[in-house]
């Protein structure tokens, strides 16, 4: 893999890990509800969760989800629902008073990318766009795949984390922190959506 080709792949992991999206959203909704060391644990099983994606975009399941079909449309069944789910959970956050709802849990974070629209896209695009026909061996790619986007994921979602804790202190607890709140979850409902439209 030449310099040139793994800049390119570097610049778009930024892009991609660094923009709105379910994942981001809802870590930005977290660290404004309860702080970053409660998004924390979620973000990490946001990066396990990923592992199983990643690897079988890697070793050739991308290939089936790119030709569409009743896997596809089961995934997409799948995904709406569980980004509504999470949507509703982030609205709940600040919507009901403290202490009545609990924090999205490790094992709710661990469904967070495999169920993205978001995530499954930027996972073949990269793949078919800087990895494949490159020369290296399949396991060489997977590698290079999922450790590129982990440390990608895990930098940027904390960061989005951090933004919400900044939210927070900057506006307070307030009507302003709700209407924000609610904006976050629509806004990622309607990224899962466009997301799903492609």
């Amino acid at each position: 893999m030449d310099i040139a080709t793994l800049t390119a792949f570097a610049l778009f992991i930024i892009v991609m890990t660094g923009t709105p999206g379910p994942g981001n959203l809802t870590f930005l909704a977290i660290g404004a509800a309860a702080g970053y060391r409660s998004a924390f644990p979620v973000i990490v099983a946001s990066q396990i969760g990923s592992l199983p994606l990643k690897l079988s975009v890697a070793y050739g399941l991308g290939h089936v989800m790119a030709n569409g079909g009743p896997i596809v449309l089961a995934f997409k069944i799948l995904s709406m629902a569980y980004m509504t789910y999470l949507a509703w959970r982030i609205v709940s956050l600040s919507v009901k008073p403290k202490g009545e709802v609990s924090l999205p849990s490790f094992w709710e974070g661990l469904l967070i990318h495999p169920l993205s629209p978001k995530t499954w896209a930027m996972n073949m695009v990269a793949f078919t766009t800087f990895l494949a026909g490159n020369g290296l061996s399949v396991h060489e790619n997977a590698i290079i795949l999922t450790t590129g986007f982990v440390l990608g994921g895990l930098v940027f979602h904390s960061l989005w984390a951090l933004a919400g804790v900044s939210i927070l202190a900057i506006v307070g607890e307030g009507r302003l922190m709700r209407a924000i709140t609610v904006l976050m979850a629509f806004t990622m409902l309607a990224a899962t959506i466009w997301a799903l439209m492609l």
